[in-house]
């Protein structure tokens, strides 16, 4: 029987379940990598399941319909479940669907969550269930719903559907509307605990879990791509050598962000050990937050990242 992957988490959303107590629309939010889409998805699979106890029967049409959806979610199969439309004249991204008629999932297309995409989901709320007795409409990555997309949500979160479940899933809620917020409940997902980070990872990594915070995918981002905690190490050494191969490489990547992230964790641990002074930490972090807004603007890494080397090696 599948589990959300925090515990606390799992145990709050089994009790809704058990007393059928489900709020129209819930707000799933925390660090990335936490669960959060995993457990949106494991809770929608169980309101649309036909035989709840309480969680998902895992045997009846509509688990079946979510398991294939979900595998070609985890298998990044997104042909499988895309479903287009037209804009402009230009086709877009809608949304994501499999064989359930009762389902659907909003996903950035292609860095934020459109309106018309909005659109299709309000049409999707005000239909009748056509297999399951609910119906779930999940947004991913609600914190990239720019203000005219948001604007429309409100108008189904408003007067929501009495037979449809919105699932909102975030990093945070600082970037979504105070009256978004009023109208969800709420659930955190905090970073995982070291013993359930290790069973997920396959190894205990000490050094791994505080690098990545306990997120699972960041960990297992760096775990796949250990060239890129090198030229992080790299870069932060006084080798001169060491620095001039990293900073080549640096330009090479495909993944420059999780560069950024390594290098921020980095220097934070400098901070805590003592090594480095508050002053410049801020500097630092401040300058890796330039840098990070600027790659999308074709920024020359090498350069920045040589700045950086600079500001860490002066003298306070």
């Amino acid at each position: 029987m599948e589990r959300p992957i925090s515990r606390k988490v799992s145990e709050l959303m089994e009790r809704m379940l058990l007393k059928e107590r489900i709020p129209s629309s819930l707000l799933l939010y925390g660090p990335s990598g936490v669960g959060k889409t995993t457990g949106a998805l494991i809770f929608s699979k169980a309101l649309l399941c036909r035989n709840p106890n309480p969680w998902a029967c895992g045997e009846c049409t509509s688990c079946r319909y979510m398991d294939r959806f979900i595998k070609n979610l985890r298998e990044e199969n997104y042909e499988e479940i895309s479903v287009y439309g037209e804009v402009a004249g230009k086709k877009v991204l809608l949304y994501l669907a499999g064989e359930h008629p009762d389902f659907m999932v909003l996903v950035p297309s292609p860095r934020n969550i459109r309106i018309d995409q909005i659109r299709e989901l309000k049409e999707f709320a005000f239909r009748k269930p056509a297999l399951s007795e609910k119906k779930v409409a999940l947004i991913d990555d609600a914190h990239l719903m720019n203000r005219e997309s948001a604007n429309a949500l409100l108008k189904v979160l408003e007067e929501p559907p009495e037979d449809t479940h919105l699932i909102l899933v975030s990093e945070g809620k600082e970037s979504l509307l105070p009256t978004i917020l009023s109208r969800t409940v709420q659930i955190e997902f905090p970073p995982l605990e070291e013993e359930e980070f290790y069973k997920l990872l396959g190894e205990e990594n000490r050094d791994l879990y505080e690098l990545s915070g306990g997120s699972l995918t960041l960990a297992r981002a760096i775990k796949e791509k250990p060239e890129i905690l090198k030229i992080a190490e790299d870069i932060l050494s006084s080798d001169p050598e060491r620095l001039f191969l990293a900073l080549q490489e640096a330009d090479k990547l495909e993944d420059k962000k999780l560069l950024i992230y390594i290098l921020e964790e980095k220097i934070k641990k400098s901070l805590l050990r003592g090594d480095l002074g508050y002053d410049k930490f801020e500097l630092a972090m401040e300058r890796l937050r330039e840098i990070s807004t600027a790659l999308d603007r074709g920024l020359k890494l090498s350069l920045a990242l040589l700045n950086l080397h600079i500001l860490l090696e002066e003298r306070s």
